[in-house]
């Protein structure tokens, strides 16, 4: 191979290294400038941290990360595939979010506008700008802000209307309704809690500590209140009356009936 049939695109920009010199030679490129510049150079140049692209004229800031292998054999294919990624990153919206398919479609228009922006490099601080103030309106965690990090950061406020884009960049979005809110798991399912169909009294207590020395109770730790409280809860829990109830109904069952007579209209025979 002579110097004739190594073109351009197979040296490093930098250190002029060719596959015919240096043989297994690798290039790597990055997003951000897509310059395309061998592994030596990178180890080179961004092992001690961040620096300038070292290609010359280029003053884009970069770190060791943003160096990667090239995918694709055209850079302006791979540029494209990279904003595409990025912006679709942002922008991540579904027809089912939308108030109509007009209003949908026009929402995939605005997001190829931008990108072709980006691709073209038309208007693309105030293209960057939209991208940024969108993620930081909807709180979307992203390095939407690559191309444009000289740019301020501007929390936008939250607008109360329920509007789906706070940002006010994408339009024709459903309103966000909050569910309602749902009522606390309860276990016992509506059932009372509370023993109302016995009371521990302070005779109970006194025939606890007159009485001898209850092993189980001791053992386990029970204080007396709660020993006789769990000997009561034992011996009604599952019944579902009340004793006074009951007896109540004991009494009224004692009252005799009042006696029908033939002379009464309302009566049955």
């Amino acid at each position: 191979m002579d110097d004739d049939e190594v073109s351009g695109r197979d040296k490093c920009p930098v250190c002029g290294s060719d596959p015919r010199t240096h043989p297994g030679l690798r290039f790597k490129i990055n997003t951000k400038c897509y310059h395309r510049i061998c592994e030596g150079c990178v180890d080179r140049n961004f092992s001690s941290g961040k620096a300038e692209c070292p290609v010359g004229g280029c003053h884009v800031h970069l770190w060791k990360r943003d160096w990667r292998t090239q995918t694709f054999e055209d850079l302006k294919i791979e540029r494209e595939v990279e904003i595409r990624k990025r912006v679709h990153k942002i922008l991540e919206r579904n027809e089912e979010e939308f108030e109509t398919k007009r209003d949908f479609d026009d929402y995939l228009e605005l997001k190829e506008e931008l990108i072709m922006n980006l691709v073209f490099k038309t208007d693309v601080a105030a293209t960057n700008r939209k991208l940024k103030e969108y993620a930081l309106a909807n709180g979307i965690k992203t390095d939407a802000t690559e191309a444009s990090h000289d740019l301020p950061t501007r929390q936008l406020k939250r607008k109360d209307d329920g509007a789906a884009d706070p940002s006010g960049l994408i339009h024709g979005l459903k309103k966000i309704v909050k569910p309602k809110a749902r009522a606390a798991y309860d276990p016992f399912m509506g059932m009372p809690r509370t023993e109302d169909y016995y009371s521990v009294k302070d005779g109970y207590l006194a025939r606890v500590k007159q009485g001898k020395a209850n092993d189980a109770k001791d053992s386990a730790g029970y204080s007396d209140w709660d020993y006789v409280n769990e000997c009561l809860n034992r011996s009604f829990a599952g019944l579902g009356v009340f004793v006074e109830d009951e007896m109540a109904a004991k009494d009224n069952s004692a009252i005799p009936l009042p006696s029908i007579t033939a002379s009464d209209p309302t009566s049955v025979f």
